[in-house]
């Protein structure tokens, strides 16, 4: 794991504080889902969020990406019900396959933040600001 003071970049994914509260997570085009990525991945949006409180992310998955899917019966979150550090997760997708697996996969795993899936990234921008905004 590379760090500077408001990027962090993962063997599958760079996070960089876009403004305080917000967190972007731009996964790298080649990478491969493993449970071991996804923990490193949230271990530094924990470490990114340590200045901002509860903060909204917006994960940005690339075009023809491929989700393991014995990754889906994993709730990879599941630690934040305990720590807290999520606000709302914003999912961007490229493809009706990823929107499918990505709503299929926050229905069956209910987190204690908001989430919402997207196609469009700047429909995400806009619903994690208001998100941030909102009073707790």
């Amino acid at each position: 794991m590379t760090t500077s003071r408001k990027s962090i970049s993962t063997a599958l994914a760079t996070l960089t504080v876009l403004e305080p509260g917000i967190i972007e997570q731009r996964y790298h085009v080649d990478a491969q889902f493993t449970p071991e990525g996804l923990v490193e991945i949230i271990a530094a949006m924990e470490v990114l969020c340590m200045d901002h409180g509860r903060c909204c992310i917006l994960s940005i998955f690339p075009a023809g990406m491929q989700v393991q899917p014995e990754l889906m019966n994993n709730d990879v979150y599941r630690d934040q019900r305990n720590k807290g550090h999520m606000r709302a997760l914003a999912v961007v997708v490229d493809s009706p396959e990823m929107y499918t697996a990505s709503k299929l996969y926050f229905l069956y795993h209910q987190q204690p933040f908001e989430t919402r899936v997207f196609e469009e990234e700047h429909d995400a921008r806009r619903w994690l600001r208001d998100q941030l905004a909102a009073k707790e």
